[in-house]
């Protein structure tokens, strides 16, 4: 299989697409998947500004909206997992995962679904150790203080995640890094491009603890995330000791038979020189042509119309999009040192700049994709009328709110190349006397110990599954590393094409069993104890592979989608099950209100095929009729 995947979006989509295209076009691969590790932006119309954490003059509607409308159609399947700049609103909507457009799938804040034979696992959202063990208590209109907080990972979702059973016919997205992966590929060379990560990286606080935990729990094949704005590769090894990497001959390559090739973007010191001596390669699945030294499947995105790529090696080259939403945040002027957790934006720039260009040509129309498991485009107006209900006080938009420092990768840099490039100019990861974060840490380091022990005393010595590749991207915006194409084994011994999009039947059990404890409150509500919760999750993993589950029939050919629900045992489609509507109107369309919220009916019919009750955004109650 196939596959693309993007960092940051931004909500550059069709620009992303058109990238995709174009190196389909280029080399005469079609990539079966795309995946976006965050960042996405899911604005329907200028009424999802206000559940957008991005300072309001900088808002723009991007491209997303043309997918949701059916003006445009997504050209490959798409799994989306959500960052920390999203229209929360919308993401909220789908908190159990669901269609954002039309081949678009959002994973929800933590989900796991088969794309044939490969287990797709997202974790949605940042790390903040003051909300991780709290409820998703967010409710829109968000104040200034919810919309930052919203998009924080939960251990609620974590803890879900952490119950399935590993296998290594996995690909874990999530947007945030797990905490000390930067010691497991070329360090040195990340601190050149970000030095003001150096102490985050020294003191193992750079990226998220929980996903340290869920990575040496889960011990996934692949693992890609986003967040931090570059280009970073690393060999997980989890029989070895932490960092053994950082052991690694400066001028010593890593040679792996799935590379990807990370360049450095420095000038060559040595003439002739193929790349950087202190490279971490891990090896690419194509030969290169011309003698070239890199990545064929690398896209460099560059500003010159068909310009070559810069020393890619892959002859792709890029155009400009009369459509580009261009991303640009490392150019800064001189910024003031900024307080702890206060944003200090430079006069003229914005770290999530989205600029639109004026004279936008009308764009292709692209064919749908074939794949009946994948729901048809929106209707052009209203077929069925979501509930929606609007808040009584309208949300207040300050002129004052600016991005916190800590959750801005590159404002951080900006701030701190100001002062002496210490973490007092803010912080993206967990303070020194973080419990939390110090108690995941710990834990993380004795399920590593766990899984060195188990491969000690494995026959052979071969014991447990060796390591993890993992891979960040960068950003959408001229010359920035942002897009990643592999060919990874479809596990399933007759695939089919394009990709069958399915539920994971053991998400559905875990989901159905801890769903009692969704928190919703400040306050989180606790589980049973492991013990305990186990087994339920166990009765329910052989209550749904014993009685199935009630879904919708399959409609025979000329037949309408009618009928009643049907028992259905293994693997279920997920476009059988929850089919794309409009909640809110798209931009163009009539209606629509900052302050709204809508019931989404894919979530009432995930939630119906499990027979549970809806408690995202759930429908006020009918008021009894009057007394005759």
């Amino acid at each position: 299989m196939r596959i693309a995947i993007q960092g940051c979006s931004h909500g550059s989509l069709a620009e992303i697409y058109d990238t995709v295209e174009q190196y389909t076009t280029t080399t005469g691969n079609q990539i079966d998947l795309l995946l976006l590790c965050g960042d996405f932006q899911a604005l329907r119309s200028v009424h999802d500004f206000p559940s957008l954490a991005v300072p309001d003059k900088f808002k723009q509607l991007g491209t997303f909206q043309q997918y949701y409308s059916g003006q445009r159609v997504a050209p490959v399947l798409t799994i989306v997992i959500g960052g920390n700049h999203e229209a929360s609103n919308y993401m909220w909507e789908l908190y159990h995962g669901g269609w954002l457009a039309p081949s678009i799938y959002y994973m929800g804040a933590a989900g796991s679904v088969y794309v044939n034979g490969l287990r797709i696992v997202g974790a949605s959202g940042i790390y903040k150790s003051f909300d991780y063990t709290k409820g998703h208590h967010e409710r829109v209109p968000y104040d200034s203080k919810s919309l930052r907080t919203v998009y924080h990972i939960r251990e609620y979702d974590v803890e879900k995640l952490m119950r399935l059973t590993p296998s290594p016919n996995t690909i874990v997205m999530s947007h945030d890094w797990p905490t000390t992966i930067a010691h497991h590929g070329d360090k040195q060379a990340l601190l050149r491009r970000k030095p003001f990560f150096a102490e985050e990286v020294q003191n193992n606080s750079l990226g998220s603890p929980p996903l340290l935990k869920l990575l040496n729990q889960f011990q996934p094949a692949y693992w890609f995330a986003a967040h931090l704005h570059v280009k970073f590769a690393a060999l997980y090894q989890h029989n070895f000791p932490s960092h053994s990497q950082d052991l690694i001959a400066q001028n010593q390559s890593v040679h792996n038979p799935d590379e990807i090739l990370i360049e450095d973007d420095e000038p060559l010191v040595e003439a002739g020189k193929a790349g950087n001596p202190d490279e971490i390669q891990i090896d690419d699945d194509e030969e290169m042509g011309d003698g070239a030294k890199g990545n064929p499947d690398e896209i460099v995105m560059d500003d010159g119309e068909f310009e070559d790529l810069p020393a890619t090696g892959g002859g792709v080259k890029e155009r400009v999009n009369p459509d580009e939403i261009l991303v640009d945040d490392d150019e800064f002027d001189t910024p003031t040192a900024a307080p702890r957790g206060v944003s200090q934006k430079p006069a003229g720039e914005n770290p999530d700049e989205i600029v639109l260009d004026d004279e936008i040509d009308d764009p292709p129309a692209p064919l749908a994709p074939a794949n009946g498991s994948i729901p048809a485009p929106a209707p052009a107006a209203h077929t069925a009328v979501p509930l929606s209900v609007l808040a009584s006080e309208p949300i207040r938009p300050s002129t004052t709110l600016m991005e916190p420092i800590d959750e801005s990768a590159d404002l951080l840099a900006a701030a701190r190349a100001e002062g002496d490039g210490s973490t007092a100019a803010g912080t993206i990861a967990p303070s020194p006397d973080d419990a939390i974060a110090e108690r995941l840490r710990k834990e993380a380091e004795e399920e590593q110990q766990r899984w060195s022990e188990l491969a000690k005393n494995a026959p052979g010595g071969q014991g447990v599954p060796g390591s993890t590749k993992f891979l960040a991207l960068d950003k959408c915006g001229p010359n920035k590393r942002h897009m990643q194409f592999m060919e990874i084994p479809d596990p399933d011994p007759n695939p089919s094409y394009p990709p069958r999009l399915t539920y994971d039947p053991e998400w559905l059990a875990i989901t159905r069993a801890l769903h009692p404890y969704l928190p919703l409150e400040y306050h989180a509500t606790r589980p049973p104890p492991p013990h305990i919760l186990g087994q339920i999750i166990e009765d329910e993993r052989i209550r749904i592979r014993e009685e199935g589950l009630l879904v919708p029939p399959i409609p025979k050919e000329g037949e309408e989608e009618e009928g009643e629900l049907v028992w259905e045992k293994g693997k279920i489609d997920v476009g059988r099950v929850q089919r794309f509507w409009w909640t809110a109107p798209p931009q163009g369309e009539p209606g629509g209100s900052a302050t709204a919220w809508y019931t989404n009916p894919q979530t009432l019919s995930f939630c119906g095929m499990l027979g549970l009750e809806n408690k995202i955004n759930p429908a006020p109650p009918v008021p009894p009729a009057p007394a005759q």
